[in-house]
């Protein structure tokens, strides 16, 4: 009887930002594969400001930068667009089904539900965050 080994093969891997915990085994970095990498680069990009990566000056959404305007439904409209227009410039793997941003007055922050796919697998993904300025 012959056995057979499955090849899992990844699509995406990045490194897991979160270093407070390495590997239990070899000690070496964490890595995040496919949706799970996707997603970290999206928030990554999302609190990304203009200019804040040196060779990379326009990469980034300008997120942050419009949650010190005034919070209003014209600002919730302008950051969804802009969450758009840079995961369509910036991240190739993230196809955009839609993207939700709504306005909490009382606590002076937004939540963002983004619906997408990630290229090379077809079962759609959501993400949610919440986005608030600091002070």
């Amino acid at each position: 009887m012959s056995t057979q080994k499955l090849k899992v093969s990844r699509l995406y891997s990045d490194l897991d930002l979160d270093l407070s915990t390495p590997h239990p085994v070899t000690g070496d970095l964490p890595k995040k594969t496919d949706v799970n990498a996707v997603k970290q680069a999206i928030q990554i990009l999302m609190m990304t400001n203009f200019y804040e990566r040196r060779f990379s000056p326009r990469k980034g959404g300008n997120v942050v930068g419009l949650l010190f305007e005034p919070m209003s439904n014209l600002a919730a409209s302008t950051i969804a667009t802009q969450i758009e227009l840079m995961l369509e410039n910036y991240e190739p793997r993230a196809k955009v089904q839609s993207v939700e941003v709504i306005p909490d007055f009382s606590r002076n922050s937004y939540t963002v539900t983004l619906r997408f796919f990630v290229v090379g697998i077809n079962k759609p993904q959501i993400l949610s965050a919440n986005l608030e300025r600091l002070r």
